[in-house]
């Protein structure tokens, strides 16, 4: 299984970046790149589901969304399904480093298919971190430590 693995030295403390993450109307119309259609549950709690579309410029898919860990104010494990883009887990980790966080933001294929499961969820792993960068890294100072890709 493919993954991708962005890492990050942020000039913030890491409940800056956690709030980031808490409000799930600007996460999703931010990241997702369209506002949720139902919540149900409390956003970011474990369980709680987001419906909402993925846009790729003019092309919109329907997804749901669903939190399978939080711990605030370090640690988010997300479930992406998307339909014909796959289902892609996303983890984000928030470290203190000092008086700045580290985070690490990672995204791979959970369909259980190989390298057809990989081919299929790649689109959906490229906008959602391109997003993710924009998203939670838009601090004044973010900039990436090293960016890795895992096999």
């Amino acid at each position: 299984m493919t993954s991708t693995t962005q890492h990050y030295k942020i000039e913030r403390s890491p409940g800056e970046i956690w709030s980031l993450l808490e409000d799930g109307w600007k996460y999703f119309a931010e990241v997702m790149g369209s506002a949720p259609a139902r919540m149900t549950g409390e956003w970011p709690e474990a369980g709680s589901t987001v419906c909402h579309q993925v846009r790729f410029g003019p092309v919109r898919r329907s997804a749901t969304t669903i939190v399978r860990h939080s711990q605030s104010p370090r640690s988010l494990r997300l479930e992406v399904r998307a339909g014909l883009l796959g289902t892609l887990g996303l983890d984000v980790e928030i470290r203190p480093w000092g008086d700045a966080t580290y985070a690490t933001v990672q995204e791979y294929p959970l369909s259980p298919n190989g390298l057809r499961s990989f081919v299929q969820s790649l689109p959906l792993m490229l906008l959602l971190r391109g997003r993710h960068h924009g998203f939670l890294f838009r601090t004044d100072e973010a900039r990436p430590a090293r960016s890795a890709a895992r096999h």
